[in-house]
């Protein structure tokens, strides 16, 4: 399995860690996501994950306060995907992981995928006795 399949299997999960909500996701920021990330798979471009993150799989989207309207408006990335500043979508605020209904299913994919590449965790080995 390569390094961004990796990665996307890790959004996915951390999208569907929270309680399903359709309409929200889940909430985070990139320092948030990357830490998360750099626990599970050490040095991790989380940036060029999310970008290559197919559309079916999940919506990132975040929330704009209109100070004038006193209202957010919802921003997906998909309108700034291909402009050169595509970073600041995530630098600059909180987004949200919607994870869809093909994403759960490519992430139970992956999972299996995973689950068959890695090797089984060794066993806990327990010393009896008193070490000096």
């Amino acid at each position: 399995m390569i390094r961004n399949d990796v990665l996307h299997w890790f959004i996915l999960g951390f999208g569907l860690e929270f309680p399903d909500d359709r309409h929200l996701g889940r909430s985070t920021n990139i320092t948030q996501l990357w830490l998360s990330a750099k626990e599970k798979c050490f040095d991790c471009e989380v940036l060029d994950a999310l970008h290559t993150l197919r559309r079916e799989h999940a919506e990132l989207k975040r929330y704009e306060y209109e100070a004038a309207g006193e209202w957010f408006e919802p921003v997906s990335f998909e309108t700034i995907r291909n402009i050169p500043e595509w970073t600041d979508f995530f630098m600059t605020s909180y987004f949200n992981i919607i994870v869809e209904s093909e994403g759960r299913v490519h992430y139970q994919r992956l999972s299996e995928q995973l689950r068959r590449e890695l090797p089984p965790p060794e066993p806990l080995r327990r010393s009896i006795g008193f070490v000096p």
